[in-house]
C-alpha cells in the first residue's frame, strides 16, 4: 500500500480530525507553530515572574527563655530585650506568630537589635502576675539593665511592629515612648 502524497502531512490530520468530528482540536494551518511557541514563551515569562516574586520569610526567631543570662548577654551585646509574653490558650498570640513574627522586615529588625524572649505566663508566674492586667499577648521591651522601654498589649501587626522595634532600637529612651 502506498502513501498518496497528502499522508502524513497537516492537512492529512485536519481531514481525519474533522472526519472524527474535532474539528476545534486539530484544525491546523502554517500560524499553529508560531501560536504554540508564543504560547510557551509567555509561560515561560509567566513562571519567571512569580519565581522572583518576594518569597515568604523561612527564617524563624531564635526566641529565648526568660533569665538573667539574656540581660547579661544583651549588656555584653548592646541589644534589647523583646519579651513576648504568651498563653496556651491566646488566638491572638498564634496569629501573632504567623503573620508579625513572620514578616521579613520584623525578623530582620529582631536579629539585628533585639534579644527575642518568649515566655508563657504559666511557665513565668512572675511574669504572668507582674502583665496580668495587661492581656496576651503582652510585648515588652527592655533595655539591658531590666528597665521597661515600652509595653503594648494585644495583637500588633507587622507594619506597627516594624515601627515600633525600629523607633525604640534608634532611640531605647523610655521617655521618649510613652
Amino acid at each position: 500500500m502506498r502513501a498518496g502524497p497528502n499522508e502524513g502531512s497537516i492537512d492529512s490530520y485536519e481531514k481525519a480530525g474533522k472526519a472524527a468530528g474535532l474539528n476545534a482540536f486539530v484544525t491546523m494551518n502554517k500560524r499553529t507553530p508560531y501560536a504554540l511557541l508564543t504560547a510557551l514563551f509567555l509561560c515561560l515569562i509567566t513562571a519567571g515572574v512569580w519565581a522572583t516574586e518576594e518569597q515568604p520569610n523561612n527564617r524563624a526567631i531564635a526566641w529565648q527563655s526568660w533569665s538573667v543570662a539574656v540581660f547579661e548577654q544583651a549588656r555584653r551585646e548592646g541589644r534589647l530585650v523583646l519579651l513576648d509574653l504568651t498563653a496556651e490558650w491566646c488566638q491572638f498570640c498564634r496569629k501573632m506568630d504567623a503573620t508579625t513574627y513572620s514578616d521579613p522586615q520584623v525578623v530582620a529588625t529582631i536579629e539585628r537589635a533585639y534579644l527575642p524572649v518568649r515566655a508563657d505566663e504559666d511557665a513565668v508566674p512572675e511574669l504572668g502576675r507582674r502583665y496580668a492586667k495587661f492581656g496576651r499577648p503582652a510585648t515588652v521591651i527592655f533595655d539591658a539593665t531590666g528597665k521597661e522601654i515600652i509595653k503594648r498589649r494585644g495583637y500588633l501587626e507587622p507594619k506597627l511592629m516594624y515601627w515600633m522595634l525600629e523607633a525604640v532600637a534608634r532611640n531605647p529612651s523610655p521617655e521618649a515612648h510613652r
